[in-house]
């Protein structure tokens, strides 16, 4: 991490304190006493750097905060507390440093507080070690003391102010810039074994305001590589592509004239160099630019609903998984074919009608009706209705499908509703012309049939009358009350000569409707 290496201007001025320090020790000249005020002046200078860098960090982070509020407050949350806990910090040491040189100097209250270059006592030592130290053997129980425990406290809050993950990362690094631990045995002089008395027993004021402003170096360091890490973590695990295309998505690739068609149009991001594992059901896609290949071979009509899982390595080898759900229209292969003036409904039986929509499944189409009734038809299933009527005139058909939960209009038909048609008498086959005497001698009953009709209709003869007019033969009438020739009539057929002519007329048909009817004579002649 590069916030673990110190700048050359750093390392030099820590290097001219640990040298003065020593000079100290050894009671040097007013010099080395002035130099702590340069240091001083120096580590001020480095502060106020420092404080410029993080400046626009934050700066940084409020423009990423406009830009990706909700990618950005995480982190932007994190590096306001790291700069409260530095600031109450840096506060805690000036105030520290502002106690020492006013006392050193004596300095009356509403008088400003003079800098450590105007400070007139620069090589006290007693006022800032009884400050500092007090006079006990271990120093602890004063300033120091404070001092320590507000830079341990620090240190834990900047660490906890990290996610668990990157606390490694900067454990070493504070350890290092707020060491608070007792010096070792090996190297104590003048008894001075606790932090306290090693650091700020017996040294000139001027030493250690350096040393306080030193301590505020490092807590301006310290903000400036947390913050810079958190910021530099608003992007870290973003994903790196390198290819936009645009794409259409619609919710169904199949559309009637009525529907409304909608459609998100975006541009998407792909990496050219990584590809998405994409999983439909158990299988696998072929992924080429980005770009997962489906193909599907539907066994049955209408909606077919598909989805599966998108799985994408992030910059930190963990891997986000995005869940996709998709549907298309699926529909047999359909043609119609209609003939003008036969969209009849005949009266009084079921009329068995085919409704569907080409690509909407039966269950989502609904059929109604006018002038007749409707009902499905239960043998051969969807899609197959029984319409009745009862009355001559128009009827309606009136046909609707579902489609993303809308019922769209898909037409309407109109038919004629008409009554059967009526059948048409014959005996022996026959409805007029030459018959053999022993043919028509062998027939027992009026059949009526229906001629040219869809339906399998049967109707039923009520009643007849037969006639036989023949060349110098007076005419013989007989009547039957149902469909069957009487013996008298069989009588009558069985001494009829060649020539004869015999007449069924007034014939009376019950219809599949209720309805009876008058219908046709049969007109023959025997050969």
């Amino acid at each position: 991490m590069a916030g673990n290496k110190l700048s050359p201007r750093q390392k030099m001025i820590g290097m001219m304190y640990l040298v003065l320090t020593a000079l100290l020790a050894l009671n040097v000249s007013k010099e080395i006493i002035n130099a702590f005020v340069t240091i001083d002046d120096a580590l001020n200078v480095t502060v106020s750097n420092i404080s410029g860098k993080n400046a626009q960090a934050y700066s940084a982070f409020e423009r990423a905060l406009t830009n990706d509020a909700k990618k950005t407050k995480p982190f932007y949350d994190k590096a306001m507390k790291a700069k409260g806990l530095s600031s109450d910090m840096d506060k805690y040491i000036a105030a520290l440093k502002d106690e020492l040189l006013r006392k050193t100097d004596g300095i009356e209250n509403g008088k400003p507080t003079p800098s450590a270059r105007e400070l007139s006592s620069k090589d006290n030592y007693d006022i800032p070690t009884t400050i500092m130290c007090g006079s006990e053997n271990d120093g602890k129980g004063h300033k120091a003391s404070e001092l320590k425990a507000k830079l341990e406290a620090y240190k834990k809050a900047m660490l906890d102010n990290l996610e668990p993950a990157d606390r490694p990362k900067f454990i070493q690094r504070l350890d290092v810039l707020f060491n608070t631990k007792d010096p070792d045995i090996k190297i104590v002089e003048d008894n001075k074994k606790t932090w306290e008395m090693f650091t700020f027993y017996h040294n000139p004021v001027v030493a250690t305001v350096a040393l306080l402003t030193k301590y505020q170096t490092d807590v301006k360091n310290a903000e400036s590589e947390v913050v810079s890490h958190l910021l530099a973590s608003i992007n870290a695990t973003d994903f790196k592509f390198d290819t936009l295309a645009p794409r259409i998505i619609a919710p169904t690739s199949y559309v009637i004239i009525g529907q409304e068609y909608t459609a998100d149009v975006f541009l998407a991001a792909m990496s050219s160099t990584s590809d998405p594992e994409v999983t439909v059901g158990n299988s696998k896609l072929k992924v080429e630019g980005g770009v997962g290949k489906y193909t599907a071979h539907p066994s049955s009509d209408g909606e077919q609903k598909w989805g599966g899982v998108i799985k994408i390595k992030k910059p930190d080898n963990t891997f986000d998984e995005y869940k996709f759900e998709s549907s298309y229209i699926a529909a047999k292969p359909s043609s119609s074919v209609s003939a003008d003036k036969m969209n009849v409904i005949y009266i009084g039986v079921p009329n068995p009608f085919t409704v569907s929509v080409p690509g909407v499944a039966h269950d989502k189409v609904k059929v109604f009706a006018t002038g007749c009734s409707l009902t499905p038809d239960a043998k051969l299933g969807k899609g197959h209705y029984l319409v009745n009527a009862t009355t001559q005139g128009d009827a309606m058909i009136k046909v609707t499908a579902n489609l993303n939960n809308k019922d769209l209009p898909m037409g309407e038909f109109k038919f004629r509703v008409k009554r059967i048609p009526n059948p048409v008498a014959k005996i022996g086959g026959k409805k007029e012309g030459n018959i053999a005497k022993s043919a028509i001698a062998a027939q027992s009953a009026i059949i009526p049939e229906m001629e040219n009709f869809d339906f399998d209709l049967f109707s039923k003869v009520k009643s007849f009358r037969m006639s036989r007019y023949g060349k110098g033969r007076d005419p013989i009438e007989k009547s039957s009350e149902s469909n069957l020739l009487t013996p008298e009539m069989r009588e009558v057929l069985n001494t009829s000569r060649a020539g004869d002519k015999i007449l069924f007329e007034y014939i009376q048909a019950t219809m599949p409707d209720g309805t009876t009817r008058s219908i046709n004579s049969i007109a023959l002649t025997i050969q």
